[in-house]
């Protein structure tokens, strides 16, 4: 039988979505029981900016409200966020990050750096640094928050013998 290659092997939107789950697979191998993302991202920007309303918090993750809920429900937990009444509206509650949360937020972190180092072990600096400037180009295009003048998000320049602008490329 004549071996034929996968279509779905050509599809970036494909290879994206395996590649999420390995991340998913890998994280859970290398740290069992640990919050997901969803639950750093949440307490990062909290800790970063907070005190936050729920509603201010989905708004610049762009999160949706109810998913939320869970995630700071855990979080809250955990002991690594307080739920608060917001003294200017006494009808929100405010989220702030507590110093567990912070210390547990750094543990975490450093955790996700020795976990971009095993699942990308196979590329050079050069090439990892190529992966996010292309992740960031394709993420600023959707959503300004990659956006950063001058800097990541910004299309790369053009490598010498390669036209700038969108190519055939572009597809694969």
């Amino acid at each position: 039988m004549e071996h034929r290659p996968d279509p779905l092997h050509e599809s970036p939107t494909y290879l994206l979505f395996e590649m999420v789950r390995l991340v998913r697979r890998t994280a859970t191998r290398m740290y069992p029981g640990q919050l997901r993302l969803p639950h750093l991202l949440v307490l990062s920007c909290v800790a970063q900016l907070g005190p936050l309303s729920q509603r201010e918090v989905a708004e610049r993750l762009r999160m949706d409200p109810g998913d939320l809920v869970g995630i700071v429900d855990a979080l809250e937990e955990a002991g690594h966020l307080e739920r608060r009444r917001d003294p200017d509206d006494r009808r929100r509650y405010a989220l702030e990050a507590t110093e567990d949360g912070r210390l547990f937020l750094g543990r975490s972190l450093d955790d996700r750096t020795r976990l971009n180092e095993t699942l990308f072990e196979p590329l050079a600096p050069g090439e990892i640094r190529l992966f996010k400037e292309l992740m960031l180009r394709v993420l600023a295009h959707h959503d300004e928050r990659f956006t950063v003048p001058d800097g990541p998000g910004q299309p790369p320049a053009p490598a010498a013998g390669r036209p700038a602008g969108r190519g055939s490329h572009a597809s694969r």
